[in-house]
């Protein structure tokens, strides 16, 4: 499925630019798997998995262990050796029928050649996120016994972390390596009614050793809790876990989705259906509702995607016909893919290195596709148009 070996439509209903870009993200005519996704103009896409079924691989043989259940949160990290990388999905469910995270292996050339269980003995693995040092961090939604636990897909390492202080119903993970009074901090969501937001900050001896698997396991960290002050749209962190609660019941409940660039962080209410945004350096915030034509249910995970053309993504909860959604750097939403044949959450939105590769998964069948530009060139390229949600 490389895009370098699908050929670009003579004639595209939108002229190519100077790029020869034929996307045309928003325009949803590109029927896919029998019908089950309607893609934007100028992708395609291939099913990779389906739960309790071994994976192909592009060679024509099969994975020994068979795909897990229920995925859901994803990630991608490149092969420290050559050029193809790997794609982590956590499974959510119970201990007892899987749980954990399964981790895809793909060559340089987007093809499946590996599958395997990376991390077992877990329950309910939601969200995650990934770290600095290219580990990826899954957490459990699973009141009141979730934890967090970093996974190198590489060497096959796991362990559980401290950027939590207490069980809970956890969500995603995300850090901010750019604060010039630690060398990092980590932030963890909970999608609960009074799901605080949790800021970790480890001990300053967790970063002065050699081993990068330190700084999230070694003792004597702090933990802070966003409080939202309304008054004047200013944001600060106590130490007091009850303050948090009730900030997020009040302000922020059901918090899911998060992310962190250039001392920004967004993060996601699902209940409210709002997307929150923090300026870390200025200590300011704004909200805005992420309800935008096709997006009407709730927001769910996101990602992001960084170049000349900086994109949020949107992963969707909350009933029949979840898609994944997009928005520009103005604030314009639009819809990049509708799951017309599911009826069930969009999740494991991640992208390849190269950015030429967009991952979903859908979460009840752990249906994950891998879907591409036919004119080869990434995601954060050129497009030949854009075709927004009407306003």
């Amino acid at each position: 499925i490389s895009p370098s070996s699908v050929k670009t439509p003579s004639t595209p209903t939108y002229a190519p630019n100077t790029f020869g870009a034929t996307y045309v993200p928003g325009d949803l005519s590109v029927s896919c798997d029998d019908g089950k996704l309607l893609l934007s103009r100028g992708l395609s896409c291939k099913r990779l998995s389906k739960a309790g079924e071994p994976i192909e691989y592009s060679n024509g043989t099969f994975s020994t262990e068979v795909m897990h259940k229920k995925a859901d949160g994803a990630g991608v990290f490149p092969h420290p050796i050559d050029n193809g990388w790997y794609y982590v999905s956590n499974s959510e469910v119970f201990d007892f029928d899987g749980g954990g995270v399964g981790t895809f292996r793909f060559d340089e050339n987007g093809e499946v050649i590996g599958y395997e269980r990376t991390l077992i003995n877990t329950s309910r693995n939601c969200g995650g996120g990934r770290t600095y040092w290219d580990t990826w961090v899954s957490c459990e939604e699973n009141t009141p016994n979730g934890t967090c636990h970093e996974v190198n897909p590489h060497t096959g390492y796991t362990s559980q972390i401290n950027n939590v202080a207490l069980g809970g119903n956890y969500e995603s993970f995300a850090y901010d390596d750019a604060d010039p009074d630690v060398n990092a901090r980590f932030f963890t969501t909970e999608d609960i009614n009074g799901g605080k937001l949790t800021r970790y900050t480890p001990h300053p001896s967790a970063f002065q050793t050699s081993n990068p698997y330190d700084i999230l396991s070694m003792p004597n960290g702090t933990y802070d809790y966003l409080i939202l002050n309304q008054t004047d749209n200013t944001f600060s962190w106590s130490p007091n876990l009850i303050d948090g609660i009730q900030n997020a019941r009040a302000l922020f409940p059901n918090t899911e989705g998060i992310d962190v660039h250039n001392r920004i962080l967004n993060f996601i209410s699902k209940k409210n259906k709002e997307l929150y945004t923090l300026d870390l350096a200025a200590g300011t915030w704004t909200s805005s509702s992420t309800l935008s034509g096709a997006f009407d249910l709730q927001p769910d995970q996101l990602g992001r995607i960084i170049g000349d053309h900086d994109m949020l993504y949107f992963c969707e909860d909350g009933g029949a016909d979840c898609d994944i959604h997009a928005r520009d750097a103005t604030g314009q939403y639009f819809t990049i893919l509708k799951g017309v044949g599911y009826e069930t959450e969009t999740t494991g939105l991640a992208f390849s290195p190269n950015n030429k590769f967009m991952y979903v998964a859908f979460w009840q069948d752990s249906n994950i596709y891998s879907i591409w530009r036919e004119d080869g060139l990434p995601f954060n390229g050129e497009v030949a148009y854009t075709k927004y949600h009407a306003t």
